[in-house]
């Protein structure tokens, strides 16, 4: 389905005959042309994009700009342009976003589109299906993304601080074509890695010790988002880490394995904790097995335990165990995925064996 038809779908799901996008991901996700600021209406006849000075020039040269009819540069009163268009298409009720708008902007345009009837419209899974342009660009961020997991694995040694490692991530990104990273590098080794969201710290990476690696970054406005257990240096062979890395590695495994159109979101999870409970780690795997990705990190489906997304072709998401044992250390991989009419095809690349660095 189009972008065009999708938008088209939930103004009639809703009972709206327009709907104004303000937030930014929708924007891009919509017209292909990023801004930090800008209004989006999209009518039943067209679909209008009001930007500023800072924008106005390069959307009328972009070579990428697409489903808009027509471009307007703020001037004077923006909320009566926009009023102009929808009363001359006699529009009488106007959606919003209702997850992303804040409750001012709701107060301002109560007043300015007097006689409009307001309605809020939930968009947040608009963006699921994604089509063939996004998922290449996902690949390409996956594949940078592993290109710098293998610079880091020549990289790291002991001796050397979390923060170095993160600092030479950053770097490593954009040396390989990223536009950006995608969100704080993740860098936790040792005992840090019983805390799945560790800041990276001037704590100094020992021999011996497991580090986890959680990094993305952005490729032409897409996101990848990609974890690495690795070992540095020497491990006791009956260490625990050991086992928790086997357990956490067959359980992705497992997700990956019912990964495919008409499986609910919550089951998958609901099936890897329960194998996670069975190896004797019940309690220490502490969040959602994965979550959507494409313009933001971030993004539905979710698959937690109450994730109600039947999964379908185009979606992509990620699938990222873990288990995290307090005072101790932990594990945790994750790769991205999109669901094919057969099952799932990988977006990141191999390497998902615990690596070791001698």
């Amino acid at each position: 389905m189009s972008k065009q038809a999708i938008i088209q779908n939930l103004l009639t799901t809703n009972g709206v005959e327009a709907i104004l996008i303000t937030s930014e991901q929708n924007r891009f996700w919509y017209t292909a042309f990023p801004s930090s600021l800008g209004y989006l209406l999209i009518t039943k006849k067209g679909s209008y994009l009001f930007l500023d000075g800072r924008y106005i020039t390069a959307a009328r040269e972009s070579k990428t700009l697409q489903n808009v009819n027509e471009l307007f540069l703020f001037k004077g009163d923006l909320f009566a342009q926009i009023k102009q268009i929808l009363v001359d298409q006699k529009v009488k009720s106007l959606g919003f976003e209702s997850d992303w708008t804040i409750y001012q902007d709701y107060l301002t345009w109560t007043t300015k589109f007097n006689q409009i009837e307001l309605i809020p419209v939930n968009t947040n899974r608009i963006r699921m299906i994604k089509d063939e342009k996004e998922i290449q660009a996902l690949k390409k961020a996956a594949e940078i993304t592993h290109k710098v997991f293998l610079e880091v694995l020549g990289y790291v040694r002991p001796g050397i601080t979390e923060r170095m490692v993160a600092t030479f991530v950053s770097d490593a990104f954009l040396r390989n074509g990223a536009d950006k990273l995608s969100f704080d590098t993740i860098v936790a080794s040792g005992v840090n890695g019983s805390k799945p969201h560790a800041v990276p710290s001037d704590k100094v990476i020992e021999a011996g010790e497991f580090v986890t690696l959680d990094m993305g970054c952005y490729f032409q406005g897409y996101a990848s988002d990609q974890t690495r257990t690795f070992l540095v240096g020497e491990h006791p062979s009956n260490s625990e880490l050991l086992k928790v890395y086997d357990v956490v590695y067959q359980a992705q495994s497992l997700g990956i394995s019912l990964l495919k159109p008409g499986v609910l979101c919550g089951d998958i999870h609901q099936e890897v904790d329960k194998f996670i409970a069975s190896q004797g780690y019940q309690g220490y795997f502490t969040h959602g097995l994965g979550h959507g990705l494409g313009i933001e990190i971030h993004e539905e489906p979710y698959e937690n335990p109450v994730g109600d997304v039947v999964l379908a072709p185009g979606m992509t998401l990620t699938v990222e165990p873990g288990i995290y044992l307090p005072g101790v250390g932990g594990v945790r991989i994750e790769d991205d995925f999109v669901i094919t009419a057969q099952g799932a095809e990988a977006l990141t690349t191999p390497l998902r064996e615990l690596q070791k660095i001698k």
